[in-house]
């Protein structure tokens, strides 16, 4: 061969080569999952998975850590912290001066106040009077074993001192000013409490977090609030979440698991997990603003939705109403599913519930 065409054959097959890299398919990304666990916060169990691309050194749980305190304590009615205006600053200044509280502590009060009429009142965060008594109750009360052991000659709070808490807990009593970002509560007697709403608001707050840090998969656990980001990524390329639900008489998941997509957020109330035994009744920190007492009447509300926040609130506010006016307050909102399991043990839930079941493999 000449030396011009030894020349043109190598050139031809360099072209070849480089033609080949630059058609073949750049490497596909892998991710693991990366497990973050707090148990200081939000008085539960508080569980994080991020999915990070395989190889990556980023940590973000400390970071994480930092947020999750900062609600904490932000929406604690029973503590006081460090240069922090929360909950428990708004209850002390009842009935003398209006306090100005942070974006987050306003935003929330003004959403429960919002969605008070839609829910007829059935999530009251006016009530703290009321919770804090059957909060104290519950705290002398040995917390219950695992085998529900039942105890007996307790006595429960008076029916006077639940109506007098009561006559303190109006939600027009809250009093908010948006220009000047205060809240006044009129009644020096009155508390507020945000219990049953915190965690949801915290899990969607949480989630908009781990995307301002470039995370583009994650599952958002916070003691049964449970928040999805993005696309699920993993080794095994299912790119759908999955959830349950637990049976509240056996403890056990059900036999179908959700089949959901990154926008969804799932949220359940129950009374198995806060309770204690008392002459065979389990009583619930879950309280019915009408009777004043823990609720009786359901064992579980799950609440399928978009906003963590919302859900939260819905599952209290149907714990404590029968399933039929239970969907009667879902008619005032779209894209809002539930599953009831009442304290019989039977189960109930909305059409767009079902469509998202699937029978566990």
């Amino acid at each position: 061969m000449s030396q011009k065409k030894l020349s043109f054959f190598l050139l031809s097959v360099l072209a070849a080569a480089l033609l080949l890299t630059g058609c073949s398919a750049p490497a596909q990304k892998t991710y693991e999952k990366n497990r973050y666990i707090y148990t200081d916060y939000l008085d539960t169990v508080c569980v994080i998975d991020l999915y990070l691309e395989s190889g990556s050194e980023t940590d973000f749980k400390d970071q994480i850590a930092e947020k999750l305190q900062y609600y904490h304590q932000l929406f604690d009615a029973y503590h006081s912290y460090d240069n922090l205006t929360n909950v428990y600053s708004i209850n002390q200044a009842a009935g003398e001066q209006a306090v100005a509280v942070p974006d987050d502590l306003y935003r929330l009060l003004q959403f429960c106040i919002d969605h008070a009429e839609q829910t007829k009142g059935r999530t009251d965060i006016s009530m703290g009077a009321v919770t804090k008594i059957w909060k104290q109750f519950m705290e002398r009360i040995p917390a219950a074993s695992d085998s529900e052991e039942s105890l007996t000659g307790i006595s429960f709070p008076s029916s006077e001192e639940l109506e007098t808490a009561k006559s303190h807990s109006k939600i027009e009593n809250i009093l908010l000013d948006e220009e000047q970002h205060t809240v006044y509560l009129t009644d020096p007697d009155m508390l507020l409490d945000v219990g049953a709403v915190a965690k949801g608001y915290v899990a969607e707050q949480i989630a908009a977090y781990i995307r301002s840090l470039g995370v583009e998969s994650a599952c958002i656990d916070l003691g049964g609030n449970v928040k999805m980001v993005g696309k699920r990524l993993a080794s095994d390329g299912r790119t759908y979440w999955t959830a349950a639900v637990r049976n509240p008489e056996t403890r056990e998941q059900y036999d179908f698991i959700l089949k959901l997509e990154d926008t969804y957020t799932l949220v359940t109330s129950g009374n198995y997990e806060r309770f204690v035994m008392i002459d065979g009744v389990r009583y619930s920190h879950l309280i019915d603003p009408d009777t004043l007492w823990p609720v009786q009447e359901m064992a579980s509300v799950t609440i399928l939705a978009t906003d963590s926040a919302l859900a939260d609130y819905l599952s209290t506010a149907l714990f404590s109403v029968s399933v039929e006016e239970g969907r009667e307050i879902l008619s005032h909102y779209d894209n809002v599913e539930a599953f009831w399991v009442t304290s019989q043990y039977e189960t109930f839930w909305t059409d767009g519930f079902e469509s998202h079941m699937t029978k566990r493999q």
